[in-house]
């Protein structure tokens, strides 16, 4: 019996007569000839005219409607601020947000331009610079110099003096309520930095005067600070993390003031040198 062979792949392999003589560069070049025809070029040169002027007025329609957001989110602001606004300073509230604004920020800032100027006075350009090459007996009397200073810029009732002695690791200052603060030793060597005594001192005697505004002695500290500072005082904590007592000691209320103090005169004295060097 005789059987016909044929190729199962022949339908798809041969190419078709008129793919054969199919030559991509003659159709590139028909179509550039065909593009150099003045009709065809005008069309060509009408259509691209008119997409360009079509994405034009898309990005005006964009713009316009990010201006219209824009308006939107502003309009819902200032809407919302003027409600809160108005739910704090309703007439019931205005004396309690009075007492906590001025006088708040009054008794933060008490004392904080007596202790830049003396800061600047003492630890001058020449003290900074020559920190280093000074005498421990020098640099402890540059420390013993600010901190009367600095009593006096907060108007202690009880100031006793500085007291410099060694301390563990970590640990550059205390102050106990009782007038005196204490030093580590480690801040008057030459490689502790000038501007850390002046924060440290500064910082441990805002702590005193702290203590005294507990006690009533600064009527320049409204009831609700001194308040605050009172149950501050009592919720101290230096042993439990931070996620189990939020405010027992690097949130509490009395370091917060203190860290403030300390480094609103560091600041400004920096803001004071760098301002003249550019000058």
């Amino acid at each position: 019996m005789n059987l016909e062979q044929t190729n199962p792949m022949s339908e798809v392999t041969d190419t078709p007569l008129e793919m054969k003589n199919f030559n991509p560069a003659v159709v590139a070049y028909g179509v550039n000839r065909l593009c150099d025809i003045p009709e065809v070029k005008e069309t060509i040169d009408d259509c691209k005219h008119e997409f360009m002027e079509g994405i034009a007025s898309v990005g005006e329609k964009i713009s316009d409607f990010c201006e219209s957001v824009k308006d939107s989110v502003i309009d819902f602001c200032h809407d919302t601020f003027e409600d809160v606004k108005d739910f704090f300073t309703d007439e019931n509230d205005t004396k309690a947000l009075d007492e906590f604004g001025p006088e708040f920020n009054e008794a933060r800032n008490f004392g904080i331009s007596e202790c830049t100027e003396a800061a600047r006075e003492i630890f001058n350009e020449g003290v900074i610079n020559e920190w280093p090459n000074l005498t421990p007996e020098q640099r402890r009397d540059i420390a013993c110099a600010y901190a009367a200073e600095v009593a006096a810029a907060f108007q202690l009732e009880n100031y006793e003096g500085v007291y410099i002695e060694p301390m563990e690791d970590g640990t550059l200052g205390y102050n106990n309520g009782d007038g005196s603060i204490h030093l580590s030793d480690v801040l008057i060597s030459p490689y502790a930095s000038p501007l850390e005594i002046m924060n440290t001192i500064t910082h441990e005697l805002r702590h005193q005067y702290q203590s005294e505004a507990i006690l009533g002695l600064h009527d320049e500290v409204p009831e609700s600070v001194r308040n605050e500072w009172a149950v501050a005082q009592q919720i101290y904590n230096y042993d439990s993390p931070s996620c189990y007592d939020p405010w027992g000691y690097t949130y509490n209320p009395l370091e917060i003031d203190a860290r403030f103090a300390g480094e609103s005169v560091v600041r400004n004295v920096t803001n004071g040198i760098i301002n003249d060097l550019v000058a």
